[in-house]
């Protein structure tokens, strides 16, 4: 059977709601120093985890509505 082929007994994907730092920068387009400036310039939310920061991908679809031209 082929490696990629989902088996049947497999739970569905799930997209992840809430991303790393490295995953909202590959998301917008952007290295993740920027996103850690957007943060800390108060343009995006996040969510603390003990070290882990987080990113609602919604507050990211938010944040490029917000500033498109």
């Amino acid at each position: 059977m082929d490696d990629n082929m989902t088996h049947s007994h497999d739970p569905p994907l799930v997209a992840r709601r809430l991303l790393s730092v490295t995953q909202a920068s590959a998301y917008l387009g952007v290295s993740k120093w920027t996103v850690y400036d957007l943060i800390r310039d108060g343009l995006l939310t996040c969510i603390r985890l003990g070290k882990r920061i987080l990113i609602d991908r919604k507050d990211l679809d938010d944040f490029i509505e917000s500033h498109k031209e």
